[in-house]
């Protein structure tokens, strides 16, 4: 008994024994573990030392490097960036809506009497001009007599207007755009006339004009069809109820309208930019009433059945010919020509006889 027990108490100390040199073990190992991986750490250290330091030093040596990496991702960032751009797109659209604006604004207004160049002025400008050279004016009118009036159509050829008018007037009744288009028929005169134009100031020019002024549009013989844009619309103004009835119709003008107009009556963009009336020129006016055939057969027929004195009256009332300021001046002379011919004339007094006793 006493054997046994002397037996487990040995083996008793021999297991606590053991258990505390194994608890003292794992500390050691651990111990011995600490180091060995501080001295792979402290290796790998100094093995990644030279390449860290090689790292450093590469900025230092090549700069351009360092920049070029260090720009490549900005790069890719721009680039990334750029898609966008596009951005500007729009702008032409911006642009679009803007033309309308931009052809919307008024024109640029017309030189005024005198001032343009010979080859602007207007018909009336250059038939009053005219007058001013006695002998040079006389020989046009002469030329102008003494033509039948196939010959005057034959002459005014290179005009299709007024080569199909009937031309059977005399020159004092010949309108400014027959007076002016004959003149250029003539080299010789209107070469003259022309140096004497170009040698001027305006001021000098309306001078010269309106020393000899004449009784401009006396008579209008030619029909509907064979009148000019400016004609037409002085004619047409006269009328306002028509003249009314035909700017509603523009300014009432809706989209599909207007592509109907710029479709088939070409010249009227004007009216495809939305442009008011008030800022459209003579020859889309004409061109626009011929667009509305109601209204041009009304006005048609209202020329038709006029007398030539009667259109020429109501045409000079229009404020857009070039010298409209000096119409008073001009009409006084065709008033005084007018009063001389229809003044009765004086009975001739013959010798007085005594009376008979």
């Amino acid at each position: 008994m006493r054997r046994n027990g002397c037996l487990a108490l040995l083996c008793s100390l021999l297991v606590a024994s053991v258990a505390r040199a194994e608890e003292k073990s794992e500390p050691a190992a651990a111990a011995a573990q600490e180091p060995a991986t501080t001295d792979t750490a402290s290796s790998n250290d100094a093995d990644g030392a030279p390449a860290a330091t090689a790292d450093q030093t590469a900025p230092e040596t090549n700069p351009a490097a360092s920049t070029e990496t260090t720009q490549q991702p900005a790069a890719t960032d721009v680039e990334m960036a750029k898609p966008a751009e596009p951005a500007p797109v729009p702008a032409e659209p911006a642009r679009a809506d803007t033309a309308p604006a931009q052809k919307a604004a008024p024109a640029k207004a017309a030189p005024g009497p005198f001032q343009a160049s010979w080859q602007d002025a207007s018909p009336d400008e250059k038939a009053l001009f005219l007058e001013a050279f006695g002998e040079s004016s006389k020989a046009v009118q002469e030329r102008w007599d003494k033509a039948s009036p196939e010959e005057r159509k034959k002459i005014l050829r290179a005009h299709p207007l007024l080569g199909a008018r009937a031309l059977k007037h005399r020159w004092v009744a010949a309108t400014p755009e027959e007076r002016a288009a004959f003149l250029e028929t003539s080299t010789r005169t209107v070469q003259k006339v022309r140096e004497a134009w170009d040698s001027t100031s305006p001021e000098q020019r309306k001078l010269l004009a309106l020393e000899h002024p004449y009784f401009a549009r006396k008579a209008l013989h030619h029909a509907w069809t064979q009148a000019t844009p400016q004609e037409k619309l002085a004619f047409l103004v006269g009328h306002p109820q028509l003249h009314a009835e035909l700017k509603a119709r523009w300014s009432g003008a809706n989209s599909w309208q207007k592509q109907w107009y710029a479709r088939n009556y070409p010249g009227m963009e004007s009216l495809a930019n939305a442009r008011p009336w008030a800022q459209t020129t003579t020859e889309e006016r004409a061109l626009f009433l011929e667009a509305n055939p109601a209204i041009a057969e009304k006005i048609r027929d209202a020329w038709q059945k006029m007398p030539a004195e009667t259109r020429a009256a109501i045409a000079r009332k229009w404020q857009g010919w070039a010298l409209k300021q000096y119409q008073p001046r001009l009409e006084n002379v065709g008033k005084t020509m007018i009063s001389a011919k229809t003044r009765p004339s004086a009975p001739a007094k013959g010798p007085v006889k005594p009376p008979h006793k």
